[in-house]
């Protein structure tokens, strides 16, 4: 199986977490895995030959279209949203805008790439320990067409990781329909318009055979809202998403599994000192 990691950033990005992103990355991920970095006008540094550096904004013509059409739209960039659900202090969940980078991204890799596995993984995330081949027998098993972070229904699932099977049709139309929800301004029907609520809405839509859930506690409180940590994923990986890039890393409430690794006991023995 040939796998290929996707992620995108821009300049600020770049410089507080994506540079930490490849650097570990290519430290830490076997040599065959390939990454694909679509930066938005920024230059990361790379060091190996399968890393590859994509100016998003020169390759994506349906992205340009969609900032265009709604540079000016408030409802767009997180300003406003649906009266009986809008929340000015959660803003993101309806800055549309902001997330459609992240949208054109697989869909422009889906397109153009020839591999079995087209990974994503938030830039936010850093690699701590290294990824052994091995590990995608369980993170993209034979026979699924998506492997995901699923956290039930109270919750939009954790898109910080989605893996995609390129091999799979109805994985490929899962990609078409998340897309043309953009393409077609449909994502304005919904409750909220940030990508992991959009994916959500087209996964109740498909098939539920071709996913596979790597949350195995999603319908525990306690490991709901950071599944990525608590996952297969947290012996890797961490992601220090929302607030939690101020400190480069998660925080010791949000780890539940993996007390034992070197790295979390480490973060664990740290915040208590």
């Amino acid at each position: 199986m040939k796998y290929t990691v996707i992620t995108t950033f821009h300049q600020a990005g770049l410089e507080q977490y994506g540079q930490r992103m490849i650097d570990t990355f290519e430290a830490l991920w076997p040599a065959d895995v390939a990454l694909v970095i679509y930066a938005e006008n920024c230059q990361p540094r790379t060091i190996r030959p399968n890393t590859t550096v994509i100016n998003l904004l020169e390759v994506s013509a349906d992205l340009r279209v969609f900032i265009d059409r709604h540079r000016d739209n408030p409802l767009a960039h997180g300003r406003a949203g649906p009266p009986e659900v809008f929340d000015p202090k959660k803003q993101f969940r309806w800055d549309a805008v902001r997330f459609s980078y992240k949208v054109f991204s697989v869909a422009h890799a889906a397109e153009h790439l020839s591999t079995d596995w087209m990974i994503w993984i938030d830039a936010d995330t850093h690699t701590h320990t290294p990824v052994p081949m091995s590990a995608f027998d369980e993170l993209c098993p034979v026979g699924s067409g998506l492997s995901y972070l699923g956290r039930g229904e109270k919750y939009h699932s954790e898109c910080g990781w989605v893996g995609y099977n390129l091999n799979d049709p109805d994985c490929k139309k899962f990609i078409q329909d998340f897309v043309t929800m953009y393409k077609q301004d449909d994502i304005f029907k919904l409750s909220e318009w940030h990508d992991s609520y959009v994916w959500d809405q087209v996964r109740k839509r498909s098939s539920p055979a071709i996913f596979h859930n790597l949350n195995r506690h999603m319908h525990s409180k306690n490991l709901s809202g950071h599944p990525f940590i608590n996952s297969a994923l947290g012996n890797y990986m961490d992601h220090a998403k929302g607030n939690r890039k101020k400190y480069g890393h998660s925080l010791s409430t949000d780890i539940q599994q993996h007390q034992d690794h070197p790295y979390w006991k480490q973060i664990l023995q740290s915040q208590k000192a």
